[in-house]
C-alpha cells in the first residue's frame, strides 16, 4: 500500500515536472523567435548601411580615376605636341641637308666634267709629245721603254753591288773581331801540357841474377820473349833495371806487363813466357776497353758500339808529333764545346766530331792509307753521322766543311796542334823534312817540279811531257813512292800525285 502511494506520488510529480518543462520550453522558444527577428532586422539595416557606404566609395574611386585619366590625357597631348614640333624641326634639317648635298653633287658633276676635259686634253698633248719625241730620238715607244728599263737595271745592279760590298765589309770587320774574341776565350779556357812519347821504358828487377835468367841458356829466353812481344830487351851494365824498347807503344806495353809478371813469377822459361805474354795481351785489352770507356765518359759521348770503345782506348798508346792522341782528342772536345757554345752550334755533335776526327791514326800502323781515309772508313763502318765523316775529311782540307760542326772541328784542330809547345817538332825540322821529300822526288828523270802539300802528306809532281808519256806516268809514280818510303821519315802516309800537261802554243802575225 505504501508502495502504491509512493508510486502514485511519483507519477503525480513526474506529471507536474513535465508540465513545468513544457511551459518553460514554450517560453524560451518564443524568446528565441523574437531574438531571431530582431537579428534579421539588424542585418537588413546593416546591409543597407553597407550598400550606401559602398556606393559612396565607388563614386569617389570613379571620380579619382577620371581625374587621373584626364591628367594622363593632358600630358599625352603635351608630349605629342613636343614630338610633332621636334619632328618638324628634324624634317627641316633633313631638307636643308639634302639641299646642300644636291648643290655639292652639282658642283662635283661640273668638276668631273672639267677633269674629263682636262684629261682628254692631257692625253692629246701626251700623244703629241710622244710623237715629237719619237721623231726627235728616232725611237719608238717600246724601244724607249726598253732603253729606260735597261738603264734602270744597270743602275740597280751597281747600287746592289755597292750595298752588298758595304754589308760584306761591315760583316767581315765585325766577324773578325767576334772570331778573335771567341778564339781567345776558347784558348784561355783550354790549357794543357803535353809529354812527348818515349820509345823505351825501364823495368826494375830485384837483383842482377834475374838478368841472366831472363837471357837464358844461349839467349833462348830473351829471344823467345822478343819474338812473342815484338820488343827489344836491353840488358846493360845498369844495375837493378832492364830497358824495354819499341816504337809501337802497344807492343811495348805488352812487353812491360809480361816482363814484370815474369820477374814476379820467377819461373822463367819459354812455356811460362808464352803464357804470361798471352795473359799480358788479355790484361792490356781489358785496360784498353776501360780507358776507352773513360775517354767516352770524359767527352760526354754515349751510345757507342764496343768496337769504337776499343779504338778510343787505343788512343792512349798512339802519338802524333809528340802529342798523345787521347789527350789531344779530349782537348779537341773541350775546345769544340767552347766554340759550339759561343756560336750556338750543336754542342753534342761538335764534341763527337772532335773526338773521332783522328780515329784513323789508331790503325795506320796496321793498314795502308792516310789516317783521314782510314778514319772515314771506320766512321762509315760503324754508322757514325755524316757530320763526323765530313769533319774527318775537312780538318785536313780534303773536303769542304758542310756543317758548322765540321768547321768547328777544323778550327779546334788548328788551335790544339798549332799552339807553341803542343808539338815537339820545330819549324826547322819541318822545313828540312819537306825539303828532303821534294828533293827525293826531283831526283827522278823527267820530273820538272815537286811540291809537298798538306804538311807533307801529299806531293804534287809535274813531269815533262816530252820525256814522260802516259804509259810511263803510272810506273813513275810507283817508283817515286818506293824511294820516298825508303829514304824519308814522315808520319802516316804520303800520296804521290803526278801531273802531265801538254801545251800547244802558236802565234798569228
Amino acid at each position: 500500500m505504501l508502495i502504491t502511494i509512493i508510486l502514485s506520488a511519483l507519477v503525480v510529480g513526474l506529471g507536474g515536472f513535465t508540465t513545468y518543462k513544457q511551459l518553460s520550453f514554450t517560453k524560451n522558444e518564443q524568446k528565441l523567435k523574437d531574438d531571431l527577428k530582431k537579428a534579421k532586422e539588424d542585418f537588413i539595416k546593416i546591409k543597407e548601411e553597407e550598400n550606401n557606404l559602398a556606393s559612396t566609395k565607388a563614386q569617389e574611386i570613379i571620380l579619382d580615376a577620371k581625374n587621373k585619366a584626364f591628367d594622363i590625357l593632358k600630358n599625352s597631348e603635351t608630349k605629342e605636341i613636343e614630338i610633332r614640333k621636334l619632328q618638324s624641326e628634324n624634317e627641316q634639317k633633313i631638307r636643308n641637308r639634302q639641299k646642300e648635298i644636291d648643290e655639292r653633287s652639282s658642283r662635283l658633276d661640273v668638276q668631273e666634267k672639267k677633269l674629263e676635259r682636262d684629261k682628254e686634253s692631257l692625253t692629246a698633248q701626251r700623244s703629241d709629245l710622244e710623237k715629237k719625241l719619237e721623231e726627235i730620238s728616232s725611237l719608238t715607244k717600246d724601244n724607249a721603254k726598253a732603253l729606260l728599263l735597261e738603264q734602270l737595271d744597270k743602275e740597280l745592279v751597281n747600287e746592289k753591288a755597292k750595298r752588298i760590298k758595304e754589308f760584306e765589309d761591315d760583316i767581315r770587320a765585325k766577324s773578325e773581331d767576334i772570331s778573335k774574341e771567341v778564339l781567345i776565350e776558347t784558348m784561355q779556357k783550354t790549357v794543357s801540357e803535353y809529354i812527348g812519347p818515349a820509345t823505351t821504358s825501364i823495368v826494375d828487377i830485384p837483383n842482377d841474377d834475374v838478368k841472366g835468367r831472363i837471357i837464358g841458356k844461349e839467349g833462348r829466353n830473351i829471344k823467345y820473349f822478343e819474338k812473342l812481344t815484338g820488343v827489344d830487351l836491353i840488358i846493360d851494365d845498369m844495375p837493378g833495371s832492364i830497358t824495354v824498347s819499341c816504337f809501337d807503344p802497344l807492343r811495348r806495353e805488352v812487353g812491360i806487363i809480361a816482363l814484370r809478371n815474369l820477374i814476379e813469377d820467377k819461373r822463367i822459361h819459354p812455356g811460362k813466357i808464352e803464357e804470361l805474354v798471352k795473359k799480358a795481351k788479355e790484361d792490356l785489352s781489358k785496360e784498353i776497353r776501360k780507358f776507352g770507356e773513360k775517354i767516352a765518359y770524359d767527352a760526354g759521348i754515349t751510345g757507342l758500339r764496343p768496337e769504337l770503345i776499343l779504338l778510343l782506348g787505343r788512343m792512349k798508346y798512339r802519338y802524333s808529333y809528340g802529342q798523345n792522341l787521347a789527350t789531344h782528342s779530349l782537348e779537341m772536345v773541350q775546345i769544340a764545346e767552347n766554340l759550339a757554345i759561343s756560336l750556338n752550334a750543336d754542342v753534342y755533335m761538335s764534341k763527337k766530331c772532335a773526338l773521332f776526327h783522328d780515329i784513323g791514326k789508331v790503325i795506320t800502323a796496321e793498314q795502308e792509307g792516310s789516317h783521314v781515309e782510314l778514319g772515314a772508313e771506320i766512321a762509315r763502318k760503324y754508322n757514325l753521322e755524316e757530320q763526323v765523316i765530313n769533319a774527318i775529311f775537312a780538318h785536313h782540307d780534303m773536303a769542304e766543311p758542310t756543317s758548322v760542326e765540321s768547321a768547328i772541328t777544323k778550327v779546334a784542330d788548328k788551335i790544339s796542334g798549332g799552339r807553341p809547345g803542343a808539338r815537339n817538332n820545330s819549324s826547322e825540322m819541318y822545313s828540312t823534312r819537306i825539303k828532303q821529300l821534294e828533293d827525293t822526288v826531283k831526283s827522278f828523270e823527267g820530273v820538272e817540279e815537286a811540291y809537298a802539300i798538306y804538311a807533307g802528306r801529299e806531293v804534287r809532281v809535274i813531269v815533262k811531257p816530252d820525256i814522260v808519256d802516259d804509259a810511263r806516268l803510272a810506273l813513275l809514280s810507283h817508283e817515286i813512292a818506293e824511294k820516298v818510303q825508303k829514304e824519308n821519315t814522315y808520319p802516316g802516309t804520303v800520296q804521290i800525285t803526278l801531273i802531265r800537261e801538254t801545251r800547244a802554243v802558236s802565234k798569228a802575225s
